[in-house]
Order: C-alpha cells, then sequence, then structure tokens
C-alpha cells in the first residue's frame, strides 16, 4: 500500500520585509542625495574658466563655499557674513576628519571677496582650499 505524505507548506512563504527596507533605504538616500545635488545648482554662480581644470578625488565630504556676483557668501545652504564665516567653518571642520573647502567664486564677483573667504579659512585653520572652475 502506498502512503501520500503531505509537504508542509509553513516554510513556504517568502518574507517580504527585508525587500520592503532595502527599497526604503534606497529611496531615502536617493532623495538626500538630489537634494544636495539641486542645492548647488540653485545657487546661480558663473564659475571663471580654466584650461588646467582637473578633476577631484571626492573621497572626503567637502564644505562649499560659494560666493555671488554681489559679494555674497553661502556655506552649503545658509547666507552668512564675512565676520560669522571663520566661526562656522571651524564648526563644520570639527565634525569631519580632513576637511576641504570648495570655493564657488562668480566669474564677475570682486577679487578681494574671494580672498576674504580665502583668510576665513586660514583663519579656522583650514589649509586644504580649492577653487572651483570650469573646463
Amino acid at each position: 500500500m502506498r502512503i501520500l505524505r503531505r509537504r508542509s507548506t509553513e516554510g513556504d512563504e517568502l518574507n517580504l520585509v527585508p525587500l520592503i527596507d532595502v527599497v526604503f533605504n534606497l529611496l531615502v538616500f536617493f532623495l538626500v542625495a538630489t537634494s544636495f545635488q539641486r542645492v548647488q545648482r540653485e545657487l546661480q554662480v558663473e564659475l571663471p574658466r580654466a584650461k588646467s581644470a582637473g578633476t577631484v578625488a571626492m573621497d572626503i565630504q567637502p564644505i562649499y563655499v560659494t560666493v555671488d556676483r554681489e559679494g555674497g557668501i553661502t556655506m552649503g545652504e545658509k547666507k552668512v557674513s564675512q565676520e560669522e564665516l571663520p566661526k562656522m567653518l571651524r564648526e563644520a571642520a570639527r565634525e569631519v576628519r580632513s576637511p576641504r573647502v570648495f570655493v564657488r567664486g562668480d566669474a564677475k564677483t570682486y577679487h578681494q571677496n574671494i580672498v576674504a573667504v580665502l583668510n576665513a579659512c586660514q583663519e579656522a585653520g583650514i589649509t586644504d582650499v580649492s577653487l572651483a572652475t570650469e573646463k
């Protein structure tokens, strides 16, 4: 006599919770990443041109300081004055291992505005400073 065994179907379910977690984390990552790029695009700055402009390895978290045409200074997303810029740079430098500042100065701004940002970096103790240009 042949006995038929019924297979247990208890463990045959597909668990979707880990998949949903991964999809949610990817969604959050892309939302945050695109919001940082949007901020840099919204600041209307015409970068100066350079013949030998090279790309920079982005293995660290850079600090962006933007100087607009009128001399207004923006650090990240926040407008700051020349007087409070060294303090803000010191605070930002404490949060990263080796701080690197990218100065995005408008091509038509006065040179003194860029020098003021460079002086603020020196006052904050930041020595790794780069000027952003377009090729």
